[in-house]
């Protein structure tokens, strides 16, 4: 992302110049391997290759989604928000692991602090910023070129109003998924302050074992 004008999240440059023809091979790159990814984890939840949890329906939801919005904004050359998109849910991710490493390896103390550094950083990337880029998608389509507000996939230009609506619903949609596991996240951050240990509220047999767990992609 540092490399493109949308750099520390100025979402105006989402839409100045579209259509955004050229990707640099380390974002193509990355593109075809989120969608590749994407499509592996889909795969596992509908062919039940793991053990469904309570939150099966929002992942196959967000999967859906996310498949959609990658394959989606790949065609009609809308990459820089969807890199955008992708940083903030992978960030994230990271630190949900490093939580769960040390939660396994019976941290208890390093894991709630990791786990409390996760929650901050879920909010703020999972929330305040998708939110802004949602809040972008509805505000700022006007610096859309006016050549570019058309329908035309021969000239790769797609801009007309319903792809803005549709790109914003599919947001909104992976962001109610996301406060969905907020409110998990929180529970589970109240264990990790006030409790013995951590623990995975999707586990349909709480014998299983402790996990930390915010969203498991």
């Amino acid at each position: 992302m540092s490399q493109l004008p949308t750099w520390w999240f100025r979402t105006e440059h989402f839409w100045i110049d579209y259509p955004h023809w050229r990707m640099t091979p380390l974002l193509k790159r990355y593109y075809l391997m989120q969608f590749a990814y994407w499509l592996q984890q889909l795969l596992v939840l509908v062919l039940r290759l793991e053990k469904p949890r309570k939150d099966f329906t929002e992942l196959v939801i967000h999967h859906f989604v996310t498949i959609w919005l990658v394959f989606w904004g790949y065609t009609i050359n809308l990459t820089y928000i969807g890199n955008a998109v992708f940083l903030t849910m992978d960030v994230s991710d990271v630190v949900l692991s490093f939580a769960k490493v040390c939660n396994y390896l019976g941290w208890e103390t390093t894991a709630a602090v990791a786990f409390s550094a996760f929650v901050c950083v879920w909010t703020y990337l999972r929330h305040f910023l998708n939110i802004k880029m949602i809040w972008s998608v509805w505000t700022q389509w006007k610096y859309v070129p006016e050549y570019s507000k058309r329908f035309e996939p021969k000239e790769g230009v797609w801009m007309v109003r319903w792809v803005q609506y549709q790109v914003m619903i599919a947001m909104i949609i992976l962001q109610l998924v996301n406060i969905f596991w907020y409110y998990l996240i929180l529970r589970v951050l109240r264990r990790a302050l006030f409790g013995p240990r951590l623990e995975d509220d999707r586990s349909d047999d709480e014998d299983e074992g402790p996990d930390v767990h915010g969203k498991d992609e």
